[in-house]
């Protein structure tokens, strides 16, 4: 997280002013040492050694506030992704690292049953609560919304974007179409839509298909692309 630092001229100035202050001191501090030892008096010599170190330790922590007004503050990239992400698999936390990469934190929509149901014709195959908990535990995710819509209404879309102050949406490059109709239609409308590579070779649908078919060969398939 970036640190809040003063980034005012008056700062500035005034750090300035204390280092030139604080290696000045740290000189005369010098030459009075040098001094003292010419004239064979060492009883101030230790006062002097502790005192100089003081100044040089100042004067550094000086330096590295001046070194630290000369870096611009991060600004903050909100991202917004949203999906069903039943029997979450290495696809989804791929996409969820994609996705992050576009920004500074990740915002991640689930779809609620009811939803899913409507759009798909069928339920997924964990429930809400579940499939929350799968994408809770993903790294990459900052944050997570429950009972997304699976087709976000240009009212909803909006209402998300003012509320998760989202800078951009987004999906795999592969469609999401849903009764003729672009489910991100409202995000490309408003030039906020972004796409990431879609990982090859897994989906709930292909898993759910090996288990059903009782497939003995899936592991010598063509191997998935690899993580990029």
């Amino acid at each position: 997280r970036e640190r809040h630092r003063p980034h005012t001229m008056a700062y500035l100035f005034e750090s300035r002013q204390l280092l030139l202050s604080a290696a000045l001191a740290a000189s005369v501090a010098l030459l009075l040492d040098r001094w003292l030892r010419r004239r064979g008096r060492g009883t101030g010599k230790d006062a002097l050694a502790r005192e100089l170190a003081r100044l040089e330790a100042r004067a550094e922590a000086v330096r590295e506030a001046l070194a630290g007004l000369d870096e611009p503050p991060q600004r903050e990239v909100r991202i917004w992704m949203d999906g069903a992400f039943d029997m979450m698999h290495y696809g989804h936390a791929n996409a969820f690292r994609k996705g992050r990469a576009l920004g500074t934190h990740l915002i991640v929509g689930v779809n609620d049953d009811e939803s899913i149901l409507r759009c798909k014709g069928a339920p997924p195959l964990m429930n809400d609560e579940e499939r929350l908990a799968m994408v809770q535990a993903c790294k990459f995710v900052d944050e997570v919304v429950p009972k997304v819509p699976y087709i976000m209404s240009p009212e909803y879309l909006r209402w998300a974007i003012e509320t998760y102050r989202i800078d951009y949406v987004v999906h795999g490059d592969d469609p999401c179409i849903v009764d003729g109709r672009d489910v991100y239609e409202s995000a490309r409308a408003l030039g906020k839509y972004r796409t990431i590579p879609r990982t090859e070779g897994v989906s709930t649908t292909e898993i759910v298909g090996r288990m059903l078919l009782l497939t003995r060969d899936h592991h010598r398939a063509a191997a998935p692309s690899p993580v990029g």
